[in-house]
């Protein structure tokens, strides 16, 4: 005797109406118990999900729902932007896919207005290296992500508004001619798992930011954050230690 094949079907009801829960719970202001403000949410959903659909058809490639605001330009194969499910690209950002690998966003990836991802120049050059970024990480707004090296970047990293990070640098040892002339070289940057980067951070090529560490607004990184570590200054320095906080 074969199983009932209601069965099955239950149980993917059950899964859709608690995801359905769960996104709802998601799309509503913490302390808007009255839902006074939710209406500008789903309005919002609508108009971007909308045009999220348009990008994929035709600018970019993403394997589940994608929301996009107004103005974003995608430069690039359009195979050469790879999304999850459930991101969002706020108004305004330019992903420059012009690379010899590729853009590639996990899922729940958010990435604010006005933010330029720049492998590689617009007129030609140094052909840059791309970028990957886990799940349920996002960029701040007005950020500038240079990835002519290869960057990395782990799960769950928070990043705040004109963050920069520069994955290059220019060759300078001849002093016989200009800077602009001697080419560039690049080591690539990687950002752990669950990293917190404040406001207006500078992260320069070499560095590694090890996991669960916090790097303090206005930092300048120019050597490798050990994991735990909380750092800030010009150039940013160990303040203390998440562990020993916890301890």
């Amino acid at each position: 005797m074969q199983p009932s094949p209601s069965v099955p079907r239950a149980a993917a009801r059950e899964s859709w109406a608690q995801k359905l829960k769960s996104l709802l719970r998601r799309l509503q202001y913490a302390g808007d118990d009255q839902s006074r403000f939710r209406k500008y949410i789903w309005r919002h959903l609508a108009v971007t999900v909308l045009r999220g659909y348009y990008y994929r058809a035709f600018k970019l490639t993403s394997s589940g729902i994608l929301s996009v605001g107004y103005a974003v330009r995608v430069e690039g194969p359009r195979e050469n932007v790879v999304f999850g499910s459930r991101c969002k690209v706020h108004a305004n950002v330019v992903l420059q896919a012009i690379c010899s690998d590729k853009l590639t966003f996990g899922d729940d990836v958010t990435i604010c207005e006005g933010t330029l991802i720049r492998p590689s120049g617009f007129w030609g050059g140094n052909l840059g290296a791309g970028m990957v970024m886990g799940n349920r990480s996002s960029i701040g707004a007005c950020s500038f992500i240079g990835c002519a090296g290869w960057l990395r970047v782990g799960d769950d990293v928070m990043m705040g508004p004109r963050v920069t990070i520069i994955a290059q640098n220019h060759n300078f040892s001849d002093l016989t001619q200009p800077m602009n002339r001697q080419g560039v070289s690049s080591k690539g940057v990687t950002i752990g798992n669950d990293v917190w980067i404040g406001a207006c951070v500078t992260i320069l090529d070499g560095v590694t930011v090890g996991d669960h560490a916090i790097v303090a607004a206005g930092a300048l990184v120019t050597n490798d954050v050990a994991p735990y570590a909380i750092v800030g200054g010009v150039p940013a320095r160990k303040i203390k230690s998440r562990k020993n906080e916890q301890e």
